[in-house]
Protein backbone atom coordinates (compact mmCIF):
# COMPACT_ATOMS: atom_id res chain seq x y z
CA UNK A 1 0.00 0.00 0.00
CA UNK A 2 1.64 3.67 -0.63
CA UNK A 3 2.05 5.92 2.00
CA UNK A 4 0.49 8.88 2.40
CA UNK A 5 2.63 12.07 2.38
CA UNK A 6 2.93 14.31 5.02
CA UNK A 7 0.79 17.69 4.20
CA UNK A 8 3.77 19.53 5.42
CA UNK A 9 5.13 22.64 3.16
CA UNK A 10 9.36 22.70 4.11
CA UNK A 11 12.58 23.29 2.40
CA UNK A 12 15.09 20.84 2.71
CA UNK A 13 18.98 22.03 1.61
CA UNK A 14 20.96 18.69 1.15
CA UNK A 15 24.81 20.03 1.35
CA UNK A 16 27.44 17.64 -0.46
CA UNK A 17 29.76 19.26 2.36
CA UNK A 18 33.02 17.10 0.83
CA UNK A 19 32.37 19.32 -2.51
CA UNK A 20 31.58 23.05 -0.93
CA UNK A 21 32.97 23.05 2.01
CA UNK A 22 32.40 25.94 4.64
CA UNK A 23 31.64 28.14 0.97
CA UNK A 24 28.44 26.13 0.55
CA UNK A 25 27.20 27.57 4.22
CA UNK A 26 26.78 30.79 2.92
CA UNK A 27 23.14 32.04 3.31
CA UNK A 28 22.10 29.26 6.40
CA UNK A 29 22.06 32.54 8.77
CA UNK A 30 18.69 33.46 6.55
CA UNK A 31 16.66 30.37 7.17
CA UNK A 32 13.64 29.89 9.22
CA UNK A 33 12.65 26.82 11.75
CA UNK A 34 10.86 25.67 9.57
CA UNK A 35 14.02 24.60 7.24
CA UNK A 36 15.98 21.53 7.27
CA UNK A 37 19.75 21.07 6.40
CA UNK A 38 21.30 17.50 5.49
CA UNK A 39 25.23 18.15 5.98
CA UNK A 40 26.27 14.53 3.95
CA UNK A 41 30.04 14.10 4.30
CA UNK A 42 32.34 11.23 4.09
CA UNK A 43 36.06 10.38 5.45
CA UNK A 44 37.28 12.53 2.68
CA UNK A 45 35.37 15.88 4.51
CA UNK A 46 34.46 14.99 7.96
CA UNK A 47 35.51 17.94 10.27
CA UNK A 48 34.41 21.34 10.64
CA UNK A 49 36.22 24.40 10.93
CA UNK A 50 35.57 26.40 13.99
CA UNK A 51 34.00 29.35 11.97
CA UNK A 52 31.42 26.62 10.57
CA UNK A 53 30.62 25.36 14.05
CA UNK A 54 29.60 28.44 15.29
CA UNK A 55 27.79 29.26 12.21
CA UNK A 56 25.72 26.38 12.20
CA UNK A 57 25.05 26.52 16.00
CA UNK A 58 23.92 29.94 15.78
CA UNK A 59 21.39 28.73 12.50
CA UNK A 60 17.48 28.60 13.17
CA UNK A 61 16.91 25.77 10.92
CA UNK A 62 17.25 21.92 11.61
CA UNK A 63 20.72 20.83 11.20
CA UNK A 64 21.23 17.01 10.23
CA UNK A 65 24.40 14.92 9.59
CA UNK A 66 24.33 12.10 7.19
CA UNK A 67 27.75 10.24 7.31
CA UNK A 68 28.45 8.43 4.31
CA UNK A 69 30.16 5.44 5.54
CA UNK A 70 30.37 3.51 2.33
CA UNK A 71 33.42 3.55 0.29
CA UNK A 72 33.51 4.09 -3.56
CA UNK A 73 33.91 6.73 -6.50
CA UNK A 74 30.46 8.69 -6.14
CA UNK A 75 29.01 6.87 -3.16
CA UNK A 76 27.76 10.38 -1.29
CA UNK A 77 26.47 11.99 -4.46
CA UNK A 78 24.58 8.44 -5.10
CA UNK A 79 23.05 8.80 -1.33
CA UNK A 80 22.13 12.25 -1.15
CA UNK A 81 20.43 11.92 -4.77
CA UNK A 82 18.43 8.91 -3.32
CA UNK A 83 17.88 11.09 -0.03
CA UNK A 84 16.25 13.61 -2.43
CA UNK A 85 13.60 11.20 -3.97
CA UNK A 86 12.62 9.89 0.06
CA UNK A 87 11.80 13.69 0.90
CA UNK A 88 9.70 13.73 -2.16
CA UNK A 89 7.87 10.99 -1.30
CA UNK A 90 7.23 12.22 1.91
CA UNK A 91 5.89 15.65 2.01
CA UNK A 92 3.97 16.45 -0.26
CA UNK A 93 5.00 20.24 -0.58
CA UNK A 94 8.63 19.69 -0.50
CA UNK A 95 11.65 22.01 -1.96
CA UNK A 96 14.52 20.65 -2.21
CA UNK A 97 18.00 22.32 -2.82
CA UNK A 98 21.14 20.22 -3.95
CA UNK A 99 24.34 22.44 -2.31
CA UNK A 100 27.19 21.35 -4.73
CA UNK A 101 29.23 22.16 -7.43
CA UNK A 102 29.15 19.28 -8.98
CA UNK A 103 27.04 19.91 -12.07
CA UNK A 104 26.42 15.74 -12.91
CA UNK A 105 23.67 16.75 -10.01
CA UNK A 106 21.94 18.30 -12.22
CA UNK A 107 20.61 15.03 -13.98
CA UNK A 108 18.93 14.79 -10.71
CA UNK A 109 16.87 17.94 -11.12
CA UNK A 110 16.52 17.53 -14.64
CA UNK A 111 14.60 14.50 -13.93
CA UNK A 112 12.72 15.54 -11.15
CA UNK A 113 11.99 18.71 -13.10
CA UNK A 114 10.14 16.42 -15.73
CA UNK A 115 8.18 15.02 -12.39
CA UNK A 116 7.14 18.25 -11.88
CA UNK A 117 8.62 18.71 -8.49
CA UNK A 118 10.88 21.85 -7.12
CA UNK A 119 14.69 20.55 -7.01
CA UNK A 120 17.17 22.98 -7.58
CA UNK A 121 20.96 22.78 -7.49
CA UNK A 122 22.83 25.64 -5.96
CA UNK A 123 26.32 26.43 -5.36
CA UNK A 124 25.05 27.52 -1.46
CA UNK A 125 22.40 28.12 0.17
CA UNK A 126 21.77 31.71 -0.43
CA UNK A 127 21.98 30.91 -4.00
CA UNK A 128 18.20 29.42 -3.47
CA UNK A 129 16.89 32.88 -4.21
CA UNK A 130 18.60 33.10 -7.73
CA UNK A 131 15.52 33.10 -9.71
CA UNK A 132 15.88 36.41 -12.07
CA UNK A 133 12.05 36.65 -13.18
CA UNK A 134 9.29 37.33 -10.56
CA UNK A 135 5.99 36.63 -11.54
CA UNK A 136 4.93 40.36 -11.92
CA UNK A 137 7.36 40.35 -14.41
CA UNK A 138 5.47 38.02 -16.08
CA UNK A 139 2.10 39.07 -15.54
CA UNK A 140 3.18 42.54 -16.40
CA UNK A 141 4.40 40.98 -20.63
CA UNK A 142 1.69 38.93 -20.84
CA UNK A 143 -0.89 41.82 -19.91
CA UNK A 144 0.98 43.34 -23.57
CA UNK A 145 -0.46 40.15 -25.53
CA UNK A 146 -4.37 40.38 -27.31
CA UNK A 147 -5.64 37.68 -25.20
CA UNK A 148 -9.06 36.96 -23.43
CA UNK A 149 -8.54 37.61 -19.35
CA UNK A 150 -8.81 34.17 -18.78
CA UNK A 151 -6.47 33.19 -21.43
CA UNK A 152 -4.00 35.59 -20.29
CA UNK A 153 -4.18 34.39 -16.52
CA UNK A 154 -3.48 30.86 -18.10
CA UNK A 155 -0.56 31.84 -19.71
CA UNK A 156 1.23 32.97 -16.70
CA UNK A 157 0.29 30.01 -14.80
CA UNK A 158 1.58 28.08 -17.60
CA UNK A 159 5.31 30.31 -17.76
CA UNK A 160 5.06 31.10 -13.84
CA UNK A 161 4.96 27.14 -12.75
CA UNK A 162 7.40 26.70 -15.20
CA UNK A 163 9.72 29.10 -14.44
CA UNK A 164 9.67 28.71 -10.83
CA UNK A 165 10.36 24.95 -10.57
CA UNK A 166 13.61 25.83 -13.06
CA UNK A 167 15.78 23.70 -14.83
CA UNK A 168 19.75 23.57 -14.62
CA UNK A 169 19.70 23.98 -18.74
CA UNK A 170 17.29 27.50 -20.65
CA UNK A 171 16.29 24.86 -23.30
CA UNK A 172 14.94 22.51 -20.55
CA UNK A 173 12.85 25.63 -19.84
CA UNK A 174 11.59 26.62 -23.15
CA UNK A 175 10.30 23.52 -24.19
CA UNK A 176 8.62 22.95 -21.29
CA UNK A 177 6.66 25.91 -21.36
CA UNK A 178 6.15 25.83 -25.67
CA UNK A 179 4.93 22.45 -25.40
CA UNK A 180 2.36 23.68 -22.21
CA UNK A 181 1.66 26.61 -24.42
CA UNK A 182 1.08 24.52 -28.02
CA UNK A 183 -1.17 21.81 -25.84
CA UNK A 184 -3.16 25.29 -24.55
CA UNK A 185 -3.35 27.23 -27.51
CA UNK A 186 -1.83 25.51 -30.48
CA UNK A 187 0.89 26.09 -32.50
CA UNK A 188 -0.09 29.66 -34.38
CA UNK A 189 -0.79 31.32 -31.17
CA UNK A 190 1.90 29.64 -29.25
CA UNK A 191 4.67 31.73 -31.87
CA UNK A 192 2.96 34.95 -31.02
CA UNK A 193 2.69 34.16 -27.32
CA UNK A 194 6.42 32.98 -27.36
CA UNK A 195 7.52 35.84 -28.70
CA UNK A 196 6.29 38.12 -26.74
CA UNK A 197 7.98 36.40 -23.53
CA UNK A 198 11.51 35.03 -24.83
CA UNK A 199 13.14 37.61 -22.65
CA UNK A 200 11.78 36.40 -19.31
CA UNK A 201 13.35 32.78 -19.72
CA UNK A 202 16.90 33.70 -18.86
Amino acid sequence: MAKTKIKKKNRFFLVDYENVHMSGLAGIEELSKSDTVYIFYSANADSLSFEAMKLLSSAKAKIEYVKVSTVGRNALDFQLSSFVGYLLGKYEDARCYIVSNDKGYANVQIFWFGQGERVKLVPCIRDRKSLATKRSDVEKVVEELDLTDEEKENVTELIWNRLKVGSPHLSHIKVGINNDLVQRFGGEKTKVIFNVIRPLIK
